[in-house]
């Protein structure tokens, strides 16, 4: 007997999927180019544009829209996937070479010029310029569609974030921490995210303590943490292809009252941002209220990155929260609000939460506490 949920989460997800490809093929009409093509040649950067036009999954497969079909193309070993994930593409089975056989597409419907995915490997680009057709980069096109989010992938965002939380949590508290290696922790927290139901984690983490906290970037190592260390997690996992991003610090036993401070002003000026982060404001107003408030405390030259990022398929996507972007944030953007100070040879401080944005405000996704917690 089929879960009533489950087939309607289906239903929205194939309504979505149907929306996503009507504004390509919108963007189509009005292009330089005949038709599009989408790979998924066992690239995971290139096929989720492939996965948010058609809504497959798989790791090989083609899609060629045109202003007005689609085709998706495929061997096979995925016949059955295109036909329960794909069901409104003109299915097209590979026999041969996979080139020849999106060739024959594009024969058909007299294509002359295709849009690609500039997220290709030049050697499939190679090949691509072997075809009949006049190759134009598509330039961010489905990037930007991919923006707002929908109320199917607001869930998925959700439970990737609730996933992300619990699963700190869980680490945090059941685990005395001091005299853990930061790697070992790390496996903690991924083998939890994976027992909450997480399809994959993040390649690492950053787990960093003490002095290695002012590594923005400082990726779990075979240091021991100890007490009176800071110890700052930037940790994410996969559900259902959409990804979290969650940055907490927290303080073990007795700390540099310095450390303190530091982390005093992070927070002011993250939850600030969260406080008036929407839809309109710009990347680089939205930027500027975390790093006006971190420099009026005197802290401005140790915050060196942008304040944010888009967030979604990808990791990192569009739009930017920084001091190059100008543009309004768009309306169901999911971004992040990170700030962080980070001083050599004392440690960092980031704090960080995933927003939907609205016409009103944001609306947060992590639950995890942002007050100091002391361990």
């Amino acid at each position: 007997m089929f879960d009533i949920m489950t087939i309607r989460l289906k239903q929205i997800r194939i309504m979505e999927v149907i929306m996503s490809l009507q504004g390509l093929q919108e963007i189509i009409k009005n292009s330089k180019y005949d038709a599009v093509l989408l790979t998924g040649l066992e690239n995971p950067v290139a096929a989720n544009n492939l996965k948010y036009i058609t809504g497959y999954t798989g790791s090989f497969g083609f899609s060629v829209v045109t202003a007005e079909k689609q085709y998706f193309i495929s061997d096979f070993r995925y016949r059955d996937q295109v036909q329960i994930e794909c069901p409104d593409f003109i299915s097209v089975e590979i026999e041969g070479s996979f080139i020849k056989s999106i060739e024959s597409v594009l024969e058909k419907e007299n294509v002359k010029t295709l849009g690609f995915d500039q997220k290709i490997r030049f050697s499939e680009y190679s090949l691509y310029q072997k075809m009949e057709v006049e190759l134009v980069p598509l330039d961010n096109v489905i990037e930007t569609l991919r923006i707002s989010k929908q109320d199917k992938e607001i869930a998925l965002l959700k439970k990737a974030c609730e996933i992300t939380d619990q699963a700190l949590k869980y680490v945090i508290d059941n685990v005395d921490l001091v005299g853990k290696k930061e790697r070992d922790v790390e496996v903690m927290i991924k083998s939890k995210m994976m027992e909450l139901g997480s399809e994959r984690t993040w390649d690492r983490f950053i787990v960093a303590s003490g002095p290695r906290g002012a590594m923005p970037h400082g990726m779990a190592s075979d240091k021991i943490i100890q007490t009176g260390e800071f110890v700052t997690f930037d940790i994410g996992c996969f559900y259902q292809g959409y990804s979290s991003d969650l940055t907490r610090t927290v303080a073990i036993g007795d700390v540099d009252p310095k450390m303190v401070e530091i982390y005093n002003v992070v927070y002011e000026a993250q939850t600030k941002a969260v406080e008036l982060a929407k839809a309109g404001i710009t990347g680089k107003e939205l930027d500027s209220v975390c790093r006006d408030i971190i420099t009026k405390h005197g802290y401005g030259e140790f915050f060196k990155h942008g304040t944010g990022h888009g967030l979604g398929l990808d990791v990192h996507e569009a739009p930017r929260v920084s001091q190059a972007n100008d543009k309004p944030l768009e309306l169901g953007a999911c971004v992040t609000i990170e700030p962080g100070i980070y001083i050599k040879d004392l440690g960092g401080v980031r704090i960080e939460d995933d927003v939907i944005l609205t016409e009103t405000g944001c609306i947060v996704l992590n639950e995890f506490p942002k007050k100091l917690i002391r361990l």
